[in-house]
């Protein structure tokens, strides 16, 4: 049986432990894989697997060695592979395309590894409550309909805000509700509000004040939700047009209003 709170314990523990600024230097020019993945060797499958339904929180170096194995060593995975990289041009063997796709791989590592975040924080709270609702997050929900986490029979897609106008203009498709997530650098907003030069300073302060309402940045900067967040969302599940208020609300405050 599931322990609930120490799994999102564990799992916020590791998320702590990802060298994030390590990998931002190293991987940040490789691009060159960018290509629009065939199905058969997407990763989500098997990121959804090791840490949502195994629960074992592999590094990002055990997991992609553990997947680039697996692509190559299953039959009709490994003919997908071939002909996919037959758009490059790979001399010695794997090394070029290897490390592009590892750099494309990390990048959606890190991407499901937040909608996991929001998915063990929603069982911790349930747990807590006593409350027993249906959470699905998977491959099939995520790459074919768009889908980063279910809950009972609504869907909700991270949105990621990496600028002001964002949170104000951030929208939705049919039938899922978004879930406002920040990837601001918080130590520029900083600056800008030490900065003399900044005609409205408040509308950054509010920035930091509602990312603390509903965030939390952990030591080596990965952002994480926070208890309230999750909260209101489970507390508004059955009622849509209160969640999706809830979500309106929080949207304008983040864009520092």
């Amino acid at each position: 049986m599931k322990n609930r709170s120490e799994d999102l314990s564990r799992f916020r523990d590791f998320l702590g432990k990802i060298a994030l600024a390590k990998y931002r230097e190293e991987l940040k020019d490789i691009k060159w894989v960018e290509q629009d993945l065939p199905y058969e060797i997407l990763p989500q499958a098997s990121i959804f697997n090791y840490y949502w339904m195994e629960r074992d929180f592999l590094s990002f170096e055990q997991w992609f060695e553990r997947f680039w194995e697996e692509i190559n060593s299953r039959p009709e995975m490994a003919k997908v592979l071939k002909q996919f990289k037959k758009y490059y041009f790979d001399k010695d063997e794997n090394g070029w395309f290897k490390k592009g796709f590892k750099a494309r791989m990390y990048r959606t590592w890190v991407s499901v590894l937040t909608q996991l975040d929001f998915c063990y924080m929603v069982e911790h709270i349930c747990a807590q409550k006593g409350k027993e609702l249906i959470i699905e997050c998977n491959a099939e929900l995520d790459v074919k309909k768009g889908i980063d986490a279910k809950i009972n029979e609504i869907g909700f897609q991270i949105a990621k805000i990496s600028q002001r106008k964002e949170a104000r203009t951030a929208g939705r498709k049919k039938n899922i509700i978004p879930v406002p997530y920040v990837v601001w650098n918080l130590e520029e907003i900083k600056r800008k509000i030490q900065n003399p030069r900044t005609r409205i300073k408040s509308t950054y302060q509010n920035m930091l004040v509602f990312f603390d309402k509903y965030f939390i940045q952990l030591p080596n900067g990965f952002v994480v939700f926070k208890k309230y967040y999750l909260e209101e969302i489970i507390k508004n599940i059955d009622d849509i047009k209160a969640l999706e208020k809830f979500i309106k609300k929080l949207s304008m405050e983040l864009s520092g209003l």
